[in-house]
């Protein structure tokens, strides 16, 4: 009894002291919490094929799910690696989440499969880079690639084929290390640009000139030179782009001070702007190309509407000209029929002949009217 006691509080010590370490360190981990059943949770979310994998202390994607999945969840796990097969089976996914892993490895061709693709969230990882894979893929509108420490991806976008194909509208690189803005090439659909705390040593007009269609950049924490971060406030907001949360550097200063940034920073920029304009016309040109094709098949649609509605139209009379002459018909030979009928159910009656009187009475008869 003494023994039993003693080694039931010799557990119940173990289990309060590996408890606190949890609490304490965020961790350790109870052995049943390790031990709990690894599974993922079938979820439909707006119609669509879902799973739920997060917080399961998952090292690997897990192969057993739906493969017509079209949302899957891997957020707080402990994923380091991703290759080729990890998502081999699961072409159909649209959002995939990556967030709070430890991914530091993703080989070439992780993604390249992914064709429906439409939002992806790698944020809070170990990555140095974006695979460039991402930025071709087809369908591809949101990435989040916030907090890792992005040290490598400037030089990897040397190898980056532009223009790229993903019609990107969010981009979020927030607390990536940057120290300028990535180039990406022409992006005519970006909306949302999200670069807050991040050390930018250079930010310009310039690196913002493919970007022709923003409405929205974050600039909250984003470390930026004074003068450089009041001409390039300014100059968005003539452009029509919502500048969130600026710095403190870009309080407006006396009339003075902001003339003589801007001197400065024209004379930066001279030699730049006949790129700077380059790059802006031509995203404009593939915005301008696009709202002609948008336009030339809303023409020819209509056209083709129009056309339609003519062949149904005529359709549509020549069937109530073929009923009205076919009723026509019908009662035409319905009168003759009836003519036919008529005649033959008619009686012809023949006149009857007059009685023969006798020749002897006759005489008889004259000749007593003689003797009257």
């Amino acid at each position: 009894m003494h023994q039993a006691a003693s080694h039931g509080a010799a557990l119940t010590v173990t289990a309060i002291f590996m408890l606190a370490l949890s609490y304490a360190t965020g961790f350790a981990t109870l052995p049943t919490e390790l031990e709990r059943t690894q599974r993922c949770h079938l979820e439909r979310t707006y119609k669509m094929i879902g799973y739920n994998c997060a917080n399961l202390n998952l090292k690997e994607i897990p192969q057993w799910l739906k493969t017509n999945l079209e949302i899957l969840d891997l957020s707080f796990n402990r994923i380091r690696d991703l290759n080729g097969q990890s998502f081999a089976r699961y072409g159909s996914v649209k959002y995939l989440y990556l967030f709070e892993n430890m991914i530091q490895n993703i080989e070439e061709g992780t993604f390249s499969e992914l064709t429906n693709l439409e939002a992806i969230d790698l944020s809070f990882n170990a990555l140095k880079s974006v695979p460039l894979e991402i930025f071709q893929l087809p369908v591809l509108r949101n990435l989040y690639v916030g907090h890792n420490a992005l040290y490598d991806l400037e030089a990897d976008l040397s190898a980056l084929q532009k223009p790229v194909k993903a019609p990107l509208q969010v981009l979020s690189f927030p607390d990536c290390r940057l120290q300028r803005l990535p180039d990406f090439g022409i992006l005519p659909d970006l909306w949302q640009l999200n670069i807050s705390s991040n050390p930018m040593k250079e930010l310009t007009l310039y690196q913002f000139s493919p970007m022709c269609n923003l409405k929205s950049v974050d600039l909250n924490n984003t470390q930026v030179p004074s003068c450089a971060c009041q001409v390039l406030t300014s100059e968005l907001i003539l452009r029509g782009t919502t500048v969130k949360y600026p710095p403190l550097s870009c309080i407006p200063m006396t009339v003075t001070e902001q003339d003589r940034c801007k001197a400065d920073f024209q004379s930066k920029s001279e030699k730049m702007s006949e790129e700077e304009f380059y790059a802006y016309q031509q995203c404009m040109d593939v915005r301008k190309s696009r709202k002609l094709d948008t336009e030339a098949k809303a023409t020819w649609m209509t056209i083709s509407g129009v056309v339609a509605l003519c062949i149904v139209l005529f359709a549509i009379i020549l069937y109530c000209l073929h009923r009205r002459n076919a009723r026509k018909m019908k009662a035409s030979r319905r009168n003759k029929k009836q003519q036919v009928m008529n005649n033959i159910n008619r009686v012809i009656v023949p006149p009857s002949p007059a009685p023969e009187v006798p020749v002897e009475t006759t005489k008889s008869e004259k000749l007593l009217s003689d003797c009257d």
